[in-house]
């Protein structure tokens, strides 16, 4: 019995070996993630899809590096290569989700980092919406049906589990559908999205967005208003608008803004330490409406986090249980000092969390849905705090693509 023991011993230590020295292998990979991030960040655009566009990344990190690049390629106005991107990354997921057993228990072994990386569900399910706004992008409008139904796969109860929903996502397969006359499903997901984000009311039939009017002072939904307010903090005012009679099209916007949180320190309390901001949007010089905010990426960081907290703690003790019997194992071969030295590299060395994001997100996710006029070739979008304060302005002109009697337009603002 002892020898066999001793056999598993060994087994085991040469595994922690080997995961170490890939783990040490993976410095230069977070290098160039790190670099890329900080350029796209600072717009160098270009410099950052260079730091990731030849690089053969880890198997561990292949998926975020294509997300990474998909974003950067995205905002560089790359959209097929971007898709690309998006689309091996997904199908490197579904593989994963067929062969990780051998992974998964060498992270209960070492850490959960030599795991391979596949994201949040919020970061999976936003994986299709990124591949979506590609395809709105260049009206390629089958092809962004096609990420809506896997939106709509990803978000099923079955998949998404007890994770919070996501309502732009949500919006986005609706929209989709929507674009290749399918109302009824359509109006299914616009439905859902509504329910998903209580600060807004989201009308099932024409996709329309405004803002939930607040309870009655004696409601039991006052303490959820005032909690939504904070992540939601709604403009003081709107300016006047008359539709020209000849806006009879329709302009769908969607619009990004800020940057994903890369780490827990910076989430903020639930999502909302920072005060939202939004964009109104002008037509030859004349305000159509505005943008409403969906999805806030740290509130979900952070509801994600709180709800993984008890399985992750499990995890911990039973990586804990096996490393301290490793440990036990070659004290009881050599001496203490052995199984100390043990200790330290398992617990000391080896005990780090996962903290891989995809931080080239960005933070707010905004529709905005108003009149046009048929012959629309550009609008102007001004970005705004919740207090009304302009923070930058500027034009679009494309990507934009009609379809029928709509407008659509996907937009990441890099603003700093």
């Amino acid at each position: 019995m002892s020898r066999n023991r001793s056999s598993v011993a060994a087994w085991l230590g040469r595994g922690v070996l080997l995961g170490a020295l890939g783990l040490l292998g993976t410095g230069c990979a977070t290098q160039s993630l790190n670099q890329a991030r900080s350029q796209f960040y600072s717009g160098e655009l270009t410099e950052a899809e260079a730091s990731l566009a030849e690089r053969d990344p880890p198997r561990r990190d292949r998926v975020l590096f294509l997300m990474e690049r998909g974003t950067i390629r995205q905002a560089l106005g790359e959209f097929e290569s971007s898709s690309e991107d998006f689309i091996r990354a997904f199908d490197y997921l579904v593989e994963l989700e067929r062969y990780s057993i051998s992974r998964g228990a060498g992270s209960l072994l070492i850490n959960d980092n030599i795991r391979d990386f596949v994201g949040y569900p919020y970061e999976r399910t936003l994986l299709h919406a990124m591949t979506a706004h590609n395809h709105f992008s260049i009206g390629n409008w089958d092809n962004a049906a096609i990420e809506a139904r896997r939106i709509i796969a990803s978000l099923a109860e079955d998949n998404r589990g007890n994770f919070p929903d996501e309502p732009y996502s949500r919006y986005l397969a609706g929209l989709a559908l929507e674009l290749i006359d399918d109302p009824s499903n359509a109006a299914l997901q616009y439905r859902l999205a509504d329910e998903a984000a209580a600060h807004l009311n989201i009308d099932a039939d024409t996709g329309r967005i405004s803002y939930a009017p607040p309870p009655a002072p004696d409601s039991n939904e006052t303490n959820e208003t005032e909690r939504v307010e904070q992540i939601w903090p709604q403009p003081r005012s709107e300016p006047a608008h008359q539709q020209p009679p000849d806006w009879t099209h329709e302009l769908v916007v969607g619009l990004q803004f800020g940057r994903a949180p890369g780490d827990t320190g910076r989430l903020g309390h639930r999502g909302g330490a920072q005060p939202g901001i939004y964009a109104e949007i002008y037509i030859d010089g004349q305000y159509a409406g505005r943008t409403y905010p969906l999805t806030d990426i740290a509130y979900l960081r952070a509801e994600t986090e709180r709800i993984r907290a008890l399985r992750d703690a499990a995890r911990a003790i039973t990586r804990i249980v096996i490393k301290e019997g490793i440990a036990q194992a070659v004290e009881s071969k050599n001496d203490a000092w052995a199984g100390d030295l043990v200790r330290f590299i398992l617990f000391g060395l080896l005990e780090q969390p996962d903290t891989r994001r995809w931080e080239t997100l960005p933070r707010w996710f905004h529709i905005g849905r108003v009149h046009a006029p048929a012959d629309l070739d550009r609008y102007t979008v001004k970005v705004k705090t919740a207090q009304g304060r302009t923070l930058r302005t500027f034009e679009v002109e494309n990507p934009m693509h009609r379809r029928r009697q709509q407008w659509v337009s996907f937009h990441r603002d890099l603003g700093r």
